[in-house]
């Protein structure tokens, strides 16, 4: 499966208690899709292994609240950067594999 990328740079801003699903649980689900956005945490009741987790599982930013609404700019601001190294990538990925595509059998050799 071929990741899913948004049409603009994007990130997620979530709190880890969402009514009726873990916000850990929907990063590892929307991982598991394929879906590349960066997602930043907001919690009120956060714990080290739980940032350890949110972190290694990609997360921009794990902020607990309360925390200083600069602190949440700067971690957006930094989500932009990452999902347009990303976006960049891709698309040198997506035109690498154009070119493969065009080669015929001989030339793939």
């Amino acid at each position: 499966m071929r990741n899913k990328v948004l049409d603009g740079p994007s990130c997620l801003v979530l709190d880890v208690s969402l009514p009726g699903v873990d916000g850990l649980e929907l990063q590892r689900e929307l991982a598991d899709g394929g879906v590349l956005i960066p997602i930043i945490f907001i919690t009120g009741h956060g714990d080290i292994p739980m940032t350890v987790k949110a972190i290694k599982s990609g997360a921009v930013e794990f902020l607990t609240k309360p925390f200083v609404d600069q602190d949440l700019l700067n971690a957006i601001e930094q989500a932009f950067d990452r999902d347009r190294i990303t976006r960049h990538e891709q698309g040198e990925l997506s035109e690498l594999r154009k070119r493969y595509d065009s080669l015929t059998a001989r030339e793939r050799q």
